[in-house]
């Protein structure tokens, strides 16, 4: 009976080791108990450039500090090849949501994003990082404008 209850911790404690868990598709916090959320301004950029309908840009999450894991997770539009360490998946559309696959130090990340083909006007992207499994930052929400600069919302 001991071992299956050590089994089942050590289970859970490396279950986020590979990325942000399906659960924090609904709001982008991490489920990490008994973790501490942050509620100070996040001390992570998203930069990026104009969009234009349907050509893909980049996006580079980075800050002052190294980071562990985030989640970002787009209004509209999808994430294209996944570069190492991270992963796509589905949230609400198909390859909605990129996140780490490890949970290393990275000082920065870089994404490829494609808006939709239409024209939108502004697109959301939350994002969600963690400086480690106790530290992270309620979601941010920023905004990538059409013909303009990744913008805080």
């Amino acid at each position: 009976m001991l071992a299956l209850v050590l089994l089942s911790l050590l289970a859970g404690s490396q279950a986020f080791h590979t990325g942000a868990p399906r659960q924090a598709c609904r709001d982008g916090n991490p489920s990490h108990y008994p973790g501490n959320a942050q509620h100070s301004d996040l001390p992570f950029a998203l930069t990026g450039g104009a969009y234009s309908p349907g050509q893909p840009i980049q996006l580079t999450l980075s800050g002052d500090r190294p980071f562990r894991g985030f989640q970002m997770k787009v209004s509209e539009g999808a994430f294209q090849n996944a570069p190492a360490g991270t992963q796509l998946f589905t949230c609400d559309s198909d390859a909605d949501t990129v996140t780490h696959i490890d949970n290393s130090d990275k000082n920065s990340v870089t994404v490829t994003y494609l808006p939709p083909a239409n024209g939108f006007g502004p697109i959301g992207i939350r994002v969600t990082v963690v400086e480690s499994y106790n530290v992270f930052w309620h979601p941010k929400y920023f905004f990538v404008q059409e013909n303009g600069d990744v913008i805080t919302g």
